[in-house]
């Protein structure tokens, strides 16, 4: 039985010196506490009560940076009655509270705790009473618990070389998301708080204190195993039970085993096999359906019952194939249900500065914008936390798989103190217990750039961190969840971490971190990659006007300014102006909304090439870009922003990941078309390809039938490349009849350097579909970036987009009843003027 406890709490501050020896005083205290929510962090009440304003706008994280020398306490009165006191067994949970809490129940201190990445459990009951109790927990920001000289072993990171304020050598030591001290896209924003839910836990004779779900085979019939821990309380008696395992799917039972026990004293764990005859697989977003099966599990002995909580799990297999190539070259490849899949996708944030207010809704709009982006997977970087589990939950459903990394980034960390150590085995042991059974998760990885920095930034190593990756974190996968595989780190594998032969890259220094500008803006830099797995890379670009206002808080829009320095990532470093010079324009000559445009257009050709450049090569089986999302607004690596308004580069990004895709290369005076589809039917496609001059009156094209097989990425076409005018004109494949398929183009320069004349877009029909809106448009001439100009927050099946000369196409907008089809008015870039 559950007591929950996350309402009418209330906080205070006190002094940092205002210790846990101050509790009692704290405690009969009757003025200046604020309401406050839990979950939430120590920020939202002072924002609600006006002491604070919206750090994430303007420069007023500055202003708000007190809070990390202050002491917080929180304080709860709560009723029990006497059926709940008369559990044999009640415990307190605190499921995520920030490293460092001291925890008070009626007076007593039931402990401190040490990191927000596991749960606070303590036997509660002997501390409890009949009617009214008190619960006090007692927080700080934590970085005064560590002494300087502790530090001195060890290689810590922080950003203040590239951003003085940003960053903290000390926030290796605490076991809290790093990220919060700042990093080159987040402020200096320390969290402090209770993170998510609280509750009381009662339970009499027994309870089921895990339960797994592992996949064993597939063929011909699913055959599953359930590892169940079961706790017996009684300190000497046996207790006869028996187990219930069901299994169901959309309400329909589809498996049904119960089994006998003789339970012992303490935890007894449990093996029960299960078979799933025509079991329906999941898949990841593109290549199938995401049927998620129920599992509950019941305990019963005389008349006790007990109900574990139901939980839903995918029917999936997941390897690591890293086949050898040759002599010191290997695949790194995920096999899901044995078919061999491109990971496609970016690294995965924390969704806000102060994570404890992420919303349901802002999870669920991240990860459904995602899956209509055409991903399959996100990199949840260690260097911010374990999410809700709605966030897993909503994974699972659409079909994004998790590249998961334990919580180390940047840094070494002090593995050789035992408490230290025995804190993260807690964590490890934690996470791979409660995430485990989520299909999405296909990966646990040790960290986020520290084994690449053993090799490659940190002179005198001792190595730290390195016993957690390579001993204690895979121990805990094994222990808890060995059918998902184990990678160390990220990047790893080689000789040399970071290795273009072997395991995943991190692709920073040969492009948009080179000191070589035109490697950063050219994007024909991509198609030099050899990596077999590229995990992070990316590119700089700015939020629409919309957002930009929002966090300019009424200032204005100045891209000089020091709000706008303050919002604009650490490593841009002028790149978004070269290019744009490069690409389209020179950029002294843009205001404000020809920046924004032009900037966002530059990201996501570089985004949209780069992605296919990855996808075209036939060992590269994975292409995940730095970032998807943000936690607060700025001119950054994401094609979401904090405001969940899609950038420009969204619809570039999702046209190069479509899930049935054609992509052109020139090679060797060739034109190579590579074929991908990744559904389970095979496509046959009639196609138009050539070349065409922007004006339409010349061309040489051809057409041909095409068939793609199923889950397959192979070449399907190659054609001479002719005495064609470059600056004129480009080469092109199309679908005749598939206008979800997008069109593949070969661009044979930048658009500044290619001769297109104006554009005239015009709209032949609008058809209004319930609260949507069909418009259907057409171009005289090749128009390039094609786009609507509505507001910022429509979305749109497609944005940004090229058309052939002459070309017909559909475009949907969601949402928009009542929305004046006169209004629409779609333009291309080559049809503005300046």
């Amino acid at each position: 039985m559950r007591m929950n406890l996350n309402s009418d709490w209330l906080l205070r501050c006190e002094e940092l010196s205002c210790g846990p020896e101050c509790a009692a005083a704290v405690m009969v205290k009757n003025e200046d506490w604020l309401p406050a929510v839990v979950p939430g962090d120590i920020r939202e009440p002072l924002l609600t009560a006006g002491l604070i304003k919206e750090p994430l706008e303007g420069l007023n994280c500055f202003a708000s940076e007190w809070v990390e020398n202050k002491s917080w306490w929180y304080l709860k009165h709560f009723t029990v009655d006497e059926a709940f006191l008369s559990h044999e067994v009640i415990e307190l949970v605190l499921e995520s509270v920030d490293y460092g809490a001291d925890i008070f129940l009626n007076g007593h201190h039931l402990g401190l705790h040490l990191s927000s990445f596991y749960p606070f459990r303590r036997e509660a009951g002997k501390y409890l009473q009949i009617g009214d109790n008190t619960l006090l927990i007692r927080l700080s920001a934590g970085l005064e618990r560590v002494n300087p000289d502790d530090m001195q072993p060890y290689n810590m990171t922080s950003e203040e070389e590239r951003r003085p304020g940003r960053g903290d050598k000390r926030k290796g030591f605490l076991r809290k998301p790093q990220y919060s001290f700042g990093w080159d896209w987040q402020p200096r924003v320390a969290s402090c708080g209770i993170m998510k839910d609280v509750w009381l836990e009662g339970h009499r004779q027994a309870a089921i204190r895990w339960a797994h779900t592992q996949v064993k085979s597939l063929e011909p019939d699913a055959r599953l195993q359930f590892l169940i821990e079961i706790e017996n309380f009684h300190p000497f008696a046996t207790l006869d039970a028996d187990l219930q395992v069901v299994i169901s799917l959309d309400g329909a039972v589809v498996a049904v085993k119960k089994t006998d026990l003789l339970l012992r004293s303490g935890i007894n764990p449990v093996e029960v096999e299960l078979t799933v005859a025509g079991a329906e697989l999941w898949w990841p977003n593109g290549m199938g359906g995401q049927p998620l099966y129920q599992a509950e599990i019941a305990l019963s002995a005389g008349e006790l019952k007990i109900d574990y909580p139901a939980y839903q799990f995918g029917i999936r297999t997941v390897e690591l194939d890293q086949s050898g190539l040759q002599a010191g070259n290997r695949l790194f490849a995920f096999k899901i249900n044995g078919v061999q899949t491109f990971c496609k996708g970016g690294d995965w944030i924390p969704a806000d500065s102060l994570y404890g207010r992420i919303s349901d809704s802002r999870y669920t709009t991240l990860v459904q914008e995602a899956r209509q982006a055409g991903f399959n997977m996100f990199r949840i970087w260690g260097g911010g936390l374990y999410e809700r589990d709605i966030f897993y939950q909503l994974c699972d459903r659409y079909g994004i798989m998790l590249w998961h990394d334990f919580m180390f980034a940047c840094s070494e960390y002090p593995d050789d103190q035992e408490w230290f150590a025995r804190s993260v085995e807690n964590e490890l042991d934690y996470q791979t217990r409660h995430l485990g059974n989520h299909p999405a998760i296909v990966l646990w990885c040790g960290n986020n750039e520290n084994t690449w920095g053993f090799s490659a930034w940190w002179p005198n190593t001792g190595y730290y961190g390195a016993r957690i990756y390579n001993y204690l974190a895979p121990a805990a996968v094994r222990r808890n969840c060995p059918e998902i595989p184990y990678w160390n780190s990220s990047p790893y594998g080689g000789a040399e971490p970071n290795s273009s032969e072997i395991g995943d890259r991190h692709h920073w220094g040969d492009c948009m971190m080179s000191p070589d500008m035109m490697k950063r803006i050219v994007p024909e830099e991509y198609d030099r990659v050899t990596a077999k797995f590229i995990s992070e890379y990316g590119y700089i670009g700015p939020s629409k006007r919309s957002s930009v206002e929002r966090y300019f808080d009424g200032a204005p829009l100045d891209i000089t300014s020091e709000i706008w320095r303050h919002h604009t990532n650490t490593f841009e470093k002028d790149t978004v102006l070269a290019g744009i010079k490069y690409h389209y324009i020179d950029p002294e000559k843009l205001d404000i909304d020809r920046y924004l445009l032009y900037a966002g257009l530059c990201q996501g050709v570089m985004y949209g090439y780069s992605l296919e450049a990855f996808r075209f090569k036939e060992q590269c089986w994975g292409g995940l870009f730095w970032m998807y999302n943000d936690c607060w607004g700025e001119t950054g690596w994401t094609i979401i922003d904090y405001y969940l308004s899609r950038k420009i580069s969204y619809y570039f990004v999702k046209r190069a990941l479509a899930p049935v895709k054609l992509i052109m290369r020139a090679e060797e005076g060739q034109i190579k078309v590579v074929g991908i589809n990744e559904r389970a039917e095979p496509e046959e496609l009639l196609i138009e390809f050539g070349y065409r001059s922007f004006d339409g009156r010349t061309g040489d094209t051809r057409q041909a039938l095409l068939t793609l097989g199923p889950r397959s990425r192979q070449c399907v076409l190659t054609f001479a490349k002719g005495q064609t005018d470059d600056q004129q004109g480009l080469y092109y494949v199309r679908t005749m009849c598939r206008s979800d398929i997008p069109t593949a183009f070969l661009r044979t320069g930048t658009f500044r350097q290619m001769a297109m004349p104006p554009a005239a877009v015009k709209v032949l029909n609008c058809e209004p579909i319930g609260n949507n809106l069909i418009v259907t448009l057409k171009t005289d001439t090749f128009a390039h970036a094609v786009h609507f100009n509505l507001a910022d927050e429509i979305k749109l099946s497609d944005d940004y987009f090229d058309l052939l000369p002459e070309e017909c196409r559909q475009v949907i907008l969601y949402d928009v009843p009542g929305i004046d089809p006169d209004t629409i008015c779609p333009v291309a870039v080559n049809g503005l003027s300046f």
